[in-house]
């Protein structure tokens, strides 16, 4: 869509908005609207009630996890309400789905159609205390992973995807609130959005981590943990980098990196599930100073 330019008497430029979305948004003369300008981009938006998303679709030939991974990826892109088709029962799946997110709900069921809504109140303007609310919960996740995996090895595989999924809602909910909010710098959306992509794959290698414990009970050698604590406490610096960016911190979790490497060449062990778990332990390590890069996209003003 392109509009021109027009030059007014007082030196002043204007352009017509398109008349679709003024109606859509319910605007009249004399409403105000917000500007966002950034280089060669300017986002207009309206405090007026937002654009319901709604999307249909037909999970008839569907299996149970394209229909639960299909729910969590539309609502990480930012649908209001989803109806879903099927000729067979799968309210279960349903069910075991929306266990995974946050602010959606079942609001009807009827024969084979099933309606899923918002039910919170949309808005998602704090989006940095999403950020530091996310990183801080998988920062706990790893501390409580390395206590019981180093430890009394207590944890169950059932508690431990208790934990998981408590976690993934809230990378579900980030990644949500970055699709849902306005950016003028569309080079700047998109690195947030792959950041807060980035925190859920780190998860998901520390849930994998854990998990090898529990599931196998390897006989791990010393090392292997103080290699844990120092990709933790890597992590740890990535959380720093980010809110209080600065090139010394990201020396430091850079030098961190490499002492894993090192640290984790010199650990010898037949036993395949242990270099499973130190395989884990290092990716978080190297996911984390990666970091660095997203971190220097969004805090770099160019």
């Amino acid at each position: 869509m392109r509009r021109k330019i027009i030059k007014q008497a007082s030196r002043a430029y204007t352009i017509t908005l398109p008349v679709d979305w003024v109606r859509k948004n319910g605007l009249n003369g004399g409403d105000e609207l917000e500007f966002k300008t950034n280089e060669k981009s300017i986002v207009i938006s309206t405090d007026s009630p937002r654009e319901v998303k709604k999307i249909s679709i037909d999970a008839t030939e569907w299996q149970e996890r394209t229909i639960m991974n299909t729910i969590t990826a539309l609502y990480s892109l930012g649908a209001d309400e989803i109806k879903i088709i099927s000729k067979k029962d799968i309210s279960e799946y349903v069910r075991k789905a929306l266990n995974n997110v946050m602010g959606f709900a079942l609001v009807s069921e009827n024969h084979n159609e099933y309606v899923i809504k918002e039910i919170n109140s949309g808005e998602y303007q704090h989006l940095d205390e999403v950020f530091k609310r996310v990183f801080q919960i998988i920062l706990a996740f790893y501390e409580s992973a390395i206590k019981d995996i180093f430890g009394e090895e207590k944890e169950k595989l059932s508690s431990m995807s208790l934990r998981d999924i408590e976690v993934n809602k809230f990378c579900l909910y980030l990644q949500r609130a970055v699709n849902k909010s306005s950016y003028a710098d569309v080079i700047k959306s998109r690195a947030i959005f792959t950041y807060s992509f980035a925190l859920e794959k780190i998860s998901d290698e520390i849930e994998r981590l854990w998990r090898t414990n529990i599931k196998y009970k390897p006989t791990k050698p010393k090392e292997l943990k103080s290699l844990a604590q120092m990709s933790s406490e890597g992590l740890g610096k990535a959380f720093e980098v980010f809110y209080q960016f600065s090139n010394n911190l990201m020396e430091e979790l850079y030098s961190i990196r490499e002492k894993a490497r090192d640290k984790a060449s010199t650990i010898k062990s037949t036993d395949p599930h242990v270099v499973r778990m130190m395989r884990h332990i290092i990716k978080i390590v190297e996911d984390a100073a990666d970091l660095n890069h997203l971190s220097i996209m969004l805090k770099t003003e160019i």
